[in-house]
């Protein structure tokens, strides 16, 4: 697999106390086959106020995860939800969810609750995140699904200090299986990596390795219009779609598609610590 964490050089030296990558959900078959362990989904959700986690490690969880998200709706709450665990979208899927073209699909309106959920399955498949609602008046489900959230909604709320939890990284062959999941813990070695994003557009970095040594660096950021978030601060890659964010939680997501290893699908994982105005 090739190397999925970049930096800036200024942090090269601390990189060997985050040494080890911690293998998660699927190994890599030495034998070129295609991993054949369960693939767990983690949902995050977000039911009106309130934000919540849970790993659902069969089809018959997601439909019951999926009628749970109906049934919210129904009674008049607003539900939002991504999966942190992709499944294992075909190359087709991944590059059409990049594609303006694709967005045609990205809403619907029906009565029929199976319609929904098969729509919220495909949209979940694309790797996106999808808002679900229902409107009484008409007895219809609405929902909406995008790669990136409204760019209101993340400058709302991306100012402050946010701990880099954790990456995953997946990869996929050219038929869209999954080869390996691989995730890599900062916290794992008794190091940390904190971002402090400014309200001007300034950008702090702080690493801690292990021992307490720490090293900082400065930086700006941007956030386009369409929500995408560009930082040289932010690993493997510079521009990130924001996939989910809310006052607790953000998660950065992009695809790296036709490597000679096959196409990427990477997810950083932050945690709020403080505003910072």
């Amino acid at each position: 697999m090739k190397t999925f964490f970049r930096l800036p050089l200024l942090f090269a030296a601390l990189m060997v106390c985050f040494a080890s990558c911690e293998k998660n959900d699927t190994e890599s078959d030495t034998t070129g086959g295609t991993a054949s362990n369960t693939i767990e989904r983690l949902i995050y959700c977000h039911v009106d106020n309130s934000e919540s986690h849970q790993t659902l490690t069969t089809e018959s969880e997601w439909e019951a995860m999926l009628d749970h998200i109906c049934d919210w709706a129904h009674d008049g709450s607003e539900v939002t939800f991504y999966n942190m665990n992709q499944a294992t979208p075909t190359t087709s899927d991944m590059k059409q969810s990049q594609s303006s073209d694709s967005k045609e699909d990205r809403t619907i309106t029906t009565a029929s609750r199976e319609e929904m959920k098969k729509w919220m399955k495909r949209m979940e498949k694309e790797g996106l995140t999808v808002r679900v609602t229902y409107d009484n008046a008409s007895g219809t489900w609405r929902g909406e699904a995008y790669a990136t959230a409204p760019a209101v909604n993340t400058s709302g709320i991306l100012p402050g200090t946010w701990h880099f939890s954790c990456m995953v990284v997946s990869q996929y062959d050219a038929d869209g299986q999954l080869l390996s999941r691989d995730r890599f813990d900062p916290d794992d070695d008794g190091g940390s990596m904190r971002y402090t994003f400014h309200s001007d557009g300034t950008l702090l970095l702080a690493i801690v390795g292990m021992g307490g040594v720490e090293v900082t660096d400065n930086g700006t950021w941007s956030l386009s219009s369409d929500g995408v978030l560009s930082s040289q601060l932010l690993p493997n890659g510079i521009d990130w779609n924001v996939s989910w964010i809310t006052p607790g939680t953000m998660i950065l997501s992009r695809n790296d598609l036709g490597t000679a290893d096959g196409d990427y699908c990477y997810q950083l994982l932050f945690e709020s610590v403080t505003d910072a105005g």
